[in-house]
């Protein structure tokens, strides 16, 4: 079951008809869900361009990364369409879009072949003619390496673009392009994306808050996750989603091959509190044992804790600091491959709050990305005299994240030594730490600050640093994050 949209009955210019989620028909007033009355919802289409994805030779992967990245912007995708490398069947597509949406995306079609369509599409989209651009021109002869004093065809295809089309320099990660910048063409209300995933994605996280900008509407979403399948709720959430259907939309998307859950329901609007009031009603119609808590479903970890941190009711300076640590993680995922990153984990309540940390930063990225990254790398210094609890639980928190976990016995510097003479242990630059400001090596501590001698050429990263205790503990309980039982034994 999920939302309908219609991009035939387009009542107000650009903006999306709305259909019911329930029964797929129009609603009698569509603009009672546009909400136009609290606030304008900007809208955008995407054209994807290729024989190759019509044929199946090749799997868009591009489509479901926008649609994140546009709904968070407030954004309302309305339209998705996939069409020929056939300049009239683009340009047709490109003159609908470019009137009925705010802004109109482009993907593939800009490469150097003979079936690379898509600027002679747009420029007869908008009755333009080509042109060779000089500028792009040099560009492309210096990308594609052209022998030096040579302007390859190839390179003069990709610079040939409409007359009227503006280039727009996004800033890029050097890894991806050596200078640092990146040529995109936009014209109109138009923008022009390549068809490699690699680079479409980092083009738009360029230009988001550029050319891509909040809207100003927040799309209010709450999910519920179900131990069972459609049929056995069917009525109730017919009867929530009617009664709450002016303002509310629900989603319900079962999931056959996912052990913790059989059932995902998502209830979306403009309106916390109707999100919050309708979530509620449709929870008391459940059976309690049918709901399974969000922080057991690990695969939707970044989902939950936006949701806690939105909706959560915490204090303000907890939802900073615990804003300030995702980045910070964020910023060591981006920043090293997965075999430079190991976690110092001893099953600790830090450490454990860290774990979680980081592994909700890796299903963010895992979803961005859309593909899985490899497992964390988690190291337990094993001591002379542990205690059997505490491994009980580490092994059960590696099982439960996935991580690869290596175990060495301590003292730690000389285990620490023994490993970095290991093939894994000779690719670490990075280790996550769960110090804290209060313990006693972590008053004149940075985020980031490298390791003393003799403890390895190691950054060492702790992203919890000024954390309290109290806030630790709000962390485990309020995010339903599983921890040593010892704890609770005194």
């Amino acid at each position: 079951m999920v939302l309908v949209v219609d991009s035939k009955a387009l009542s107000n210019g650009n903006r999306c008809s709305v259909l019911s989620p329930i029964i797929g028909k129009s609603l009698k007033n569509p603009a009672r869900f546009d909400v136009s009355a609290k606030m304008e919802v900007k809208t955008a289409g995407i054209i994807v361009i290729g024989d190759e994805v019509l044929k199946g030779q090749v799997a868009d992967q591009n489509v479901n990364f926008l649609a994140k990245k546009l709904h968070l912007l407030g954004i309302k995708l309305c339209k998705v369409s996939i069409v020929p490398d056939i300049i009239e069947d683009i340009a047709k597509e490109v003159a609908e879009y470019s009137v009925r949406y705010d802004r109109v995306i482009t993907t593939g079609g800009i490469g150097p072949t003979h079936d690379d369509m898509t600027y002679e599409g747009i420029a007869a989209a908008f009755q333009d003619t080509l042109l060779l651009n000089e500028e792009l021109l040099s560009f492309w002869s210096w990308f594609n390496k052209d022998p030096e004093g040579m302007r390859l065809e190839s390179s003069k295809k990709m610079a040939t673009i409409p007359k009227s089309a503006k280039i727009i320099y996004t800033e890029m990660p050097r890894t991806i392009v050596p200078v640092g910048k990146f040529p995109v063409v936009t014209i109109n209300n138009v923008c022009v994306f390549p068809g490699i995933p690699y680079y479409l994605k980092a083009i738009f996280n360029s230009l988001q808050g550029t050319y891509f900008v909040s809207s100003g509407v927040t799309f209010h979403v709450r999910r519920l996750y179900l131990n069972v399948f459609e049929s056995a709720f069917s009525e109730h959430l017919t009867k929530t989603a009617k009664q709450y259907e002016k303002t509310v939309v629900f989603g319900s998307y079962p999931k056959v091959n996912q052990s913790e859950y059989k059932t995902l329901i998502t209830i979306e609007s403009q309106l916390a509190k109707d999100v919050d009031d309708a979530l509620a009603s449709f929870k008391s119609l459940l059976k309690t044992e049918w709901i399974v808590n969000d922080f057991d479903v690990l695969s939707e970890a970044w989902s939950s804790t936006k949701d806690r941190i939105d909706y959560g009711n915490l204090e303000v300076t907890f939802i900073e600091n615990l804003n300030r640590s995702l980045q910070l993680v964020e910023k060591v995922f981006e920043d090293y491959r997965p075999e430079e990153i190991y976690l110092a984990f001893n099953g600790g309540k830090d450490c454990t709050a860290l774990l979680h940390l980081a592994h909700t930063i890796k299903n963010k990225r895992d979803g961005d990305l859309q593909q899985e990254s490899p497992p964390l790398t988690a190291v337990y210094f094993k001591p002379k005299n542990p205690i059997p609890e505490v491994e009980a639980f580490i092994q059960e928190a590696a099982t439960r994240y996935k991580v690869n976990l290596i175990t060495e016995e301590g003292p730690i510097k000389e285990a620490l030594g023994r490993l970095s003479k290991t093939e894994a242990g000779k690719k670490w630059k990075v280790v996550l730490m769960g110090t804290r400001k209060a313990d006693p090596i972590g008053k004149n501590l940075q985020h980031f600050q490298k390791t003393d001698d003799g403890w390895g050429n190691l950054i060492r990263v702790s992203p919890i640093l000024d954390w309290s205790y109290k806030e630790v503990w709000t962390y485990l309980r309020n995010f339903s994050v599983s921890y040593c039982s010892l704890y609770d034994e005194g």
